[in-house]
């Protein structure tokens, strides 16, 4: 056995479809670095069977997959082919040549297939086990895989050895049989479990059968009561209604007259209203006149009083501007004197003002030469404090300069030494940060293995947790789509049942007799339930026994005849087998030529009991099945007569009585016959789908647990694989920090050496600029002693120049004084001339204003007396009109009132007739109600009636009076009540349930067996392999 070929399409590198052949003696590939010998090799152990995504150098399986470049881009799938030689037969299987093919695609679905076939992962491991082959095998060499085999781990050691020893097989089944034991074991403790909580239920519903059947007899006796008691009631109620019906339509034909009487006087009660309305209208437009007549009045004697002042107005005004015009001529002519004096005045005060303004131009050119000459002697003095102030600003910029020199030196002196002892200081902690980042880079190198070799145990533990899950997911899907059947058969199993109990498809008589008549004990039941037929021959039962499989059959012919009496009382037929009669048959079967399509007699395809057995082979005595019915119909006419011919599909030929029938009929699970064996069919099912689903939750809780152990596992190893990658972090970061201490340490040693080179120079520098600084101070002493004798001359000078600009400016400040006086009397005396003439000026004005004003109200005066006369007249009209409307208004106000009289008379008929409909309508309401309520409580009780029993109480007629007696039977039914009451909750299907719990126990039992069997072969295989 060796590998022949090799065929790699869209696997990492290998972009296109790759074909590699081996011919014999090659057994290594060799090239340079990046070329693809890896990805060949991991393309042989990935065909292989190999489900670590680590092992192929990937994080996720489906990066195996080609993932383009800039020109090409990427593939949808991965697929690898190995060829292997088996011409020696080494693998177990008949081919000489053996393709193995794996696909994966980017979905994550993957194939495989065996010489092109789709088969498993698992057949594949199976038929390379203890070859050599597989993804962990000895047989293919890659990177690092000698250095495994030399390394002190034992285990890698055993592992390749027990493989070319070729033990790996037996060690495999031996696993596969171990855990095959366990789940057979955990199976057979969930069975147990299940036992015992089962077996406590079914005792429990042995209990219960009693309380159930009570309920049954108790239940029977109430329906029964419930139905005659409600019959009665039905027909009382309706004789109730029949009276109530009949005062109720005499009752609607009097209130329908009534209501055409009251319409006809509402209609003219409408007339009487617009008669109102119309009297109403006109008396409104009289009075509205009326007001308006009046409103002119009182307008008018508004506008006579209103003319009348504003002409005794007038006068008054004349009055006053007389008296204002006279003011004002006087006022005038005393003006006028006043300015001429004035004007005289101001001549003598304009000549005086010209020879003071002479005066003072001569003193202010004297003081304005004083002031210039002070005013010199005070620059030069304020320049030379200027100066002053500069030299000792310098003077003391000087000393400052000379004293931070001296602080400087010695800060440098200082720093010089600090700087030297900090320089050998940190030249002895960058040798100490070196050493801890050599041993940080240790130890972080250590965590960084661990934390690899904890990864891998954690894929490995997540993808056994991931096939545990996915098979706990199946279980799920498994026992869920169980259980929907289970419950889809157990309805259709209790509407089976149902319909059957309650005899649905047979006649009313039939249903009769069997479900309320006191003759049901008396039959075995109907034919068609007695009988079972083969399926396929259910047509061909029901053509040839016709109506008979609705028939009763009776053990004894006694009361055979008192059940068919209560049918004729209660409305039913239905056909009755005594058994009694049924006497053994004479051997009269009829001799038959050959027919195409002959199967035999129909008989053999009806099972029955001993008991009905002579009744049916009495029934479809001469009854032969044919394919079709073509050629017996050929036979009719002939020597035969005595025969019957039935095909599957249900169409016949009798010869003896000259018939045939046929056409389409429903489907065969639907007739009368199909039903007992749909009940068996879906009960079998039921039972098995119980089974299976009790055996699918003892799985799945297995599973379950072992996928809560991996999830602990997992969560152990991811807890661990956290604190490592934290402990790793941490590593990292510390060997980074030892770094940085150490650059910064270096950094400080070249950064305080340049500081003691600067702090030095700077200190010679100090040094120079102090000696220099000393002399100008010197310099700066000497200038200062000078300019002082300077400044005291000058303020001498400054005093001498202020004395004479003071007296200078007093004289000049006289002259100032009489000059303004001279000016402020020839102002005041223009202004009042100015004055005199504008009072002049008004005057003027307001006697012409009033002689005007004058002239108008003496007008307007005349224009008032004549709108005096005018007004007086039309009001003396107004009052006249005012008159003739009052007595208008009078006349409508009577005849209005009398309308609205008429009106409430037949307000009051009409009111009448309205209280006599209403009563009406009252009754008719009431009468309405209570036919409603009796209406509603008769179609309750059909109602009800119909769904609990089943029957139309209506259609059955009145109860006989004789024997029945309401009172006993309401009581009878009360206690029935409480009878069912006091039982309390009763499961009326615990029969069946019972049943079939017993059934699920017992089935549980002999699966606890089988699993115990199983158990004890599985200990035996182990015990056979270890030897």
């Amino acid at each position: 056995m060796r590998l022949s070929d090799l065929e790699v399409f869209g696997f990492k590198s290998f972009m296109q479809k790759v074909h590699i052949p081996f011919g014999s003696g090659i057994t290594v590939v060799v090239g340079p670095n990046g070329c693809g010998k890896s990805n060949i090799v991991e393309a042989i152990r990935w065909v292989l069977g190999e489900q670590r995504a680590s092992a192929v150098r990937s994080q996720r399986m489906e990066e195996v997959i080609f993932a383009g470049t800039r020109q090409r881009k990427q593939q949808g799938m991965a697929e690898v082919s190995v060829t292997i030689d088996n011409s020696a037969h080494d693998l177990p299987i008949e081919y000489s040549e053996v393709t193995i093919t794996r696909r994966l695609f980017r979905s994550g679905d993957s194939d495989y297939l065996l010489n092109k076939v789709p088969c498993r992962l698992l057949d594949i491991q199976n038929l390379l086990m203890d070859t050599g082959l597989g993804p962990g095998a000895y047989s293919v060499m890659e990177q690092g895989m000698v250095d495994e085999i030399i390394s002190e781990k034992t285990e890698n050691r055993r592992r390749i050895l027990e493989e070319a020893a070729g033990i790996t097989k037996y060690k495999a089944r031996r696993r596969s049989t171990w855990n095959k034991l366990e789940s057979v074991n955990d199976d057979v403790l969930r069975i147990q479990d299940t036992l015992g909580e089962l077996k406590r239920h079914v005792d429990y519903l042995g209990r219960q059968v009693g309380k159930a059947r009570r309920y049954q007899k108790l239940k029977e006796e109430r329906d029964e009561k419930e139905m005659s008691f409600g019959r009665y009631q039905l027909f009382h109620i309706i004789g109730e209604l029949k009276p109530m019906k009949q005062e109720f339509t005499q009752l609607t034909r009097s209130w329908e007259g009534g209501l055409t009487v009251a319409t006809a006087r509402e209609a003219e009660l409408e007339k009487r209203r617009l008669a109102v309305t119309e009297a109403e209208r006109v008396r409104q437009e009289i009075g509205m006149a009326w007001t308006r007549c009046v409103e002119e009045v009182h307008e008018r004697d508004g506008q006579l009083i209103s003319a009348r002042e504003r002409r005794e107005a007038r006068e008054q005004f004349i009055e006053r501007a007389a008296t204002q015009l006279d003011d004002n001529l006087r006022g005038l002519t005393s003006s006028r004197e006043q300015r001429s004096t004035t004007r005289r005045e101001l001549e003598t005060a304009r000549t005086v003002l010209a020879g003071s303004e002479e005066l003072l131009r001569e003193r202010e050119s004297v003081a304005v030469e004083a002031e210039r000459a002070y005013e010199r002697g005070r620059r030069q003095q304020e320049d030379a404090r200027r100066q002053l102030r500069e030299i000792l600003d310098e003077r003391e910029n000087l000393s400052r300069t000379v004293a931070r020199h001296l602080a400087e030196q010695e800060a440098l002196s200082a720093t010089v030494s600090r700087a030297a002892s900090e320089l050998a200081e940190l030249r002895a902690q960058s040798r100490t940060g070196e050493a801890r980042v050599q041993e940080c880079e240790r130890e972080l190198e250590q965590l960084r293995c661990r934390v690899d070799g904890v990864g891998r145990d954690f894929d490995a533990a997540r993808e056994r947790k991931e096939e545990v899950q996915a098979k706990l997911d199946e279980l799920g899907e498994e026992g869920t789509r169980l259980q929907r059947t289970v419950e889809s058969d157990q309805a259709r199993l209790h509407v089976l049942e149902k319909v059957r109990s309650g005899y649905e498809g047979y006649s009313s008589g039939v249903r009769s007799l069997l479900l309320d008549s006191p003759y049901k004990d008396l039959f075995e039941g109907v034919l068609g339930d007695l009988i079972e037929v083969e399926p396929g021959y259910f047509q061909a039962v029901e053509t040839a026994l016709g109506n008979s499989l609705e028939a009763l059959v009776a053990r004894r012919d006694e009361g055979v005849l008192d059940a068919i009496q209560h049918l004729e009382q209660n409305t039913g037929r239905a056909g009755v087998f005594p058994l009694q009669w049924q006497h053994p048959l004479e051997d009269r079967t009829v001799a038959l030529p050959d027919i195409p399509g002959f199967r035999g007699p129909l008989a053999q395809h009806v099972r029955s009991n001993d008991v009905i057995a002579p009744l049916v082979d009495r029934l479809l005595h001469n009854t032969f099945l044919v394919d079709d019915i073509a050629s017996a119909v050929e036979l009719a006419g002939g020597e035969i007569r005595h025969a019957r011919f039935v095909s599957p599909d249900g169409e016949g030929v009798d010869l003896e009585c000259g018939w045939v029938s046929g056409g389409s009929r429903g489907l065969e699970d639907s007739s009368v016959l199909g039903r007992g064996r749909q009940i068996a069919e879906i009960r079998s099912r039921v039972a098995h789908g119980k089974a299976r689903l009790t055996l699918v939750e003892l799985a799945s809780r297995s599973a379950a647990s072992r996928r809560d152990i991996l999830t602990r596992y997992t969560a152990d190893l991811n807890a661990l694989v956290d604190e490592l990658v934290n402990q790793e972090r941490e590593g990292s970061h510390n060997l980074q920090s030892a770094a940085l201490e150490v650059q910064r340490s270096r950094e400080r040693v070249d950064q305080v050496s340049e500081q003691h080179d600067e702090a030095q120079l700077g200190l010679e520098k100090l040094r120079d600029g102090a000696s220099g600084t000393k002399r100008n101070l010197e310099a700066v002493e000497e200038q200062l002693t000078q300019l002082e004798n300077r400044i005291l001359e000058g303020e001498e000078a400054l005093r001498l120049a202020a004395r004479i600009r003071g007296e200078k400016q007093e004289a000049l400040g006289g002259v100032r004084v009489e000059s303004a006086r001279a000016g402020e009397q020839a102002g005041s005396l223009q202004r009042d001339a100015e004055r005199l003439q504008l009072i002049e000026k008004s005057h003027d004005d307001n006697i012409n204003r009033l002689e005007s004003e004058i002239e108008e109200a003496s007008s307007d005066q005349r224009q008032l007396l004549e709108s005096e006369s005018q007004l007086t007249e039309e009001i003396r009209q107004l009052h006249l009109r005012q008159d003739e409307l009052t007595e208008r208004r009078d006349d409508r106000q009577r005849e209005w009132q009398e309308e609205l009289v008429r009106e409430r008379e037949l307000l009051g008929e009409i009111g009448k007739l309205q209280r006599e409909l209403s009563a009406q309508k009252d009754r008719r309401h009431q009468l309405e109600l209570r036919m409603t309520e009796l209406e509603g409580e008769s179609s309750r009780l059909r109602q009800r009636l119909l769904e609990e029993q089943g029957v139309d109480v209506e259609s059955m007629g009145p109860v006989s009076e004789e024997g029945f007696d309401p009172e006993a039977t309401e009581r009878r039914l009360t206690e029935l009540h409480d009878a069912i009451q006091r039982l309390g909750a009763v499961h009326v299907g615990v029969l069946e349930e019972y049943e079939e719990q017993k059934e699920r126990y017992d089935f549980l039992i002999r699966q606890r067996d089988d699993l115990t069997a199983a158990s004890e072969d599985l200990r035996k295989t182990l015990q056979l392999i270890d030897r």
